[in-house]
């Protein structure tokens, strides 16, 4: 881990009640209530500053729940944590501990290359954490089960992380997008995943993307045909999934109402509702398949996407692993 001076914040507890059941499906939320705390980092080697939302579980009645699988899930583009909140909720719930961090990036400044360098102090910090017995987080967390997910940059971040980080050992990611600056190349500033690094990554892969990313609506398409979903999934090593869902769009994987500017990308009529809730299921029995050695959420998830490719919302790709 590299020197640095992490600056703690007041830990925050709030504890989410969920239903406690022996087996929850996926789609609902899971057995786990979960406490949540805020806390700033700062990286003095790099002069990098950035803030993590963390959720872990808790027992049934409160209890603390030992050595659980982590996920790291990044923002995308101007976003924030609190715009993927839902997410981590429901991942905490199913007995996850979940990292959300919130880069520093502004729309004139954003260096994809360092923010894959912030997403691994991240990790190096909740790994040293889980060792630290004075720490909320102490023993709660098993270095050996660790996942990343985000959307859109934050797709791309999780895996470009991943090309140099032999610690991840699964990534599940919402519409992904690998282009960089549209008015000019910079391969040290955007380097480009898909297609070059895909093949340096070998662990399961789930990718989630939006029919109706690639549509035109300003100058740009918010995720280019030549550098999205299917960019990643095409790349990618065995065993991967691309499940394209139809009729929606890039922005509809956020939070309602996280966002303070109008959305700048083609719309479904598909609700945005769907779309978060849908995509939670799945990245949530992905990783309780290929993190949590759960056999029965792999079934759950291959029926599941059969079920919704046969009702027309969806289609579905898939390599097998030897």
């Amino acid at each position: 881990m590299k020197r640095a001076t992490v600056f703690l914040g007041i830990l925050v507890f709030l504890v989410g009640v969920v239903p406690s059941v022996a087996e929850a499906s996926p789609a609902d939320p899971g057995p786990y209530t979960w406490a949540e705390f805020e806390t700033s980092l700062f990286d003095a080697s790099r002069d990098r500053a950035m803030e993590v939302l963390v959720l872990f579980p808790q027992g049934e009645q409160g209890q603390g729940i030992l050595s659980r699988p982590l996920i790291v899930f990044n923002h995308g583009f101007l976003l924030s944590a609190v715009g993927y909140r839902s997410y981590g909720e429901h991942l905490a719930s199913h007995g996850f501990v979940v990292a959300m961090p919130t880069f520093p990036m502004t729309f004139l400044n954003v260096h994809h290359a360092k923010l894959a360098e912030d997403v691994r102090f991240v990790i190096d910090f909740l790994l040293e954490a889980a060792k630290d017995p004075s720490h909320a987080l102490y023993d709660r967390i098993d270095p050996a089960r660790l996942g990343v997910s985000g959307h859109s940059l934050g797709g791309k971040l999780s895996l470009l992380e991943a090309v140099t980080d032999d610690r991840i050992r699964a990534a599940a990611v919402l519409d992904p997008v690998d282009e960089g600056n549209p008015l000019w190349s910079d391969l040290v500033r955007y380097p480009s995943v898909a297609p070059e690094r895909m093949p340096q990554l070998e662990f399961p892969l789930l990718v989630i993307g939006a029919e109706l990313g690639s549509v035109l609506i300003t100058f740009s398409p918010c995720a280019p045909e030549d550098e999205n979903y299917q960019r990643f999934y095409e790349a990618a090593n065995p065993p991967a999934i691309e499940v394209t869902q139809l009729d929606v769009g890039h922005g509809q994987y956020v939070d309602e109402g996280a966002s303070k500017t109008p959305d700048p990308c083609a719309i479904g009529d598909v609700p945005s509702a769907w779309v978060r809730a849908a995509s939670a299921s799945y990245m949530t029995a992905f990783f309780l398949w290929t993190l949590a050695d759960l056999q029965a959420a792999d079934k759950w998830l291959d029926e599941r996407l059969t079920a919704d490719e046969s009702a027309g919302k969806i289609l579905v790709r898939r390599k097998d692993g030897e």
